[in-house]
């Protein structure tokens, strides 16, 4: 891929799906911990999470109240599942498989100490902090950053406080993560290996991105 890795001063990442293999794992626990309320509702508040990939599970699981359920009392309801919900997710985060050749590309990237490294997350943000910390990646970033503030919120305040040195690129998995990167004119890179946004190839065939399966092609 012909990308000029050494131009960019911040780095941004997703991380389910772009630093872990943690697409599915996600998924599947939107579906488990609802299934109580019905196989057809838990069909589909995860098919709600695949299209709105990026979008923290706070809204996702208003949503699946508010509109799936079309419920008005449910605050109870909700902490509970989002508490469950997290339990079952970070037991498996410490578990899946890293995106390949990760490591060697952070530890590349980690000699250009002129450049800031961020993750940017929809998973919640404590959440991710002690995943990586367990699995000694922590180190590679300046900072790691999750819900409950939207990606949008957490990079105009990094923009506001001048944090956001550019040029700066955003590594995503989801046409949430290429809509905040085009909304602060960073450049994208699509990482498409573990995506679960299927239209991909056809959403971005006229659009200026680059496109990569994993870290090995960078």
């Amino acid at each position: 891929m012909l990308i000029n890795l050494s131009i960019y001063k911040t780095w941004i990442f997703d991380c389910d799906g772009v630093l872990l293999d943690s697409n599915s794992i996600k998924t599947d626990a939107f579906y488990e911990v609802v299934l109580p309320y019905g196989k057809d509702k838990a069909e589909r508040l995860a098919n709600y999470h695949v299209q709105n990939g990026g979008i923290s599970r706070f809204k996702k699981f208003r949503y699946f109240f508010e509109h799936i359920l079309a419920k008005e009392n449910f605050q109870k309801e909700l902490d509970d599942i989002i508490k469950r919900f997290s339990l079952l997710v970070r037991a498996k985060l410490l578990q899946c498989n890293e995106t390949e050749g990760l490591r060697p590309f952070l530890e590349k990237l980690s000699k250009n100490s002129c450049s800031r490294k961020l993750v940017v997350s929809g998973g919640m943000q404590e959440e991710i902090r002690e995943v990586f910390i367990q699995r000694k990646l922590d180190h590679y970033f300046d900072v790691i950053y999750g819900s409950p503030a939207p990606k949008e919120v957490i990079l105009e305040s990094e923009y506001n406080q001048g944090k956001l040195f550019l040029p700066a690129v955003f590594i995503g998995d989801s046409k949430y993560d290429f809509k905040c990167a085009s909304d602060f004119e960073f450049d994208f890179i699509f990482m498409s290996q573990y995506s679960e946004f299927k239209e991909w190839q056809k959403y971005f065939q006229d659009k200026n991105v680059f496109i990569i399966k994993n870290f090995k092609e960078l």
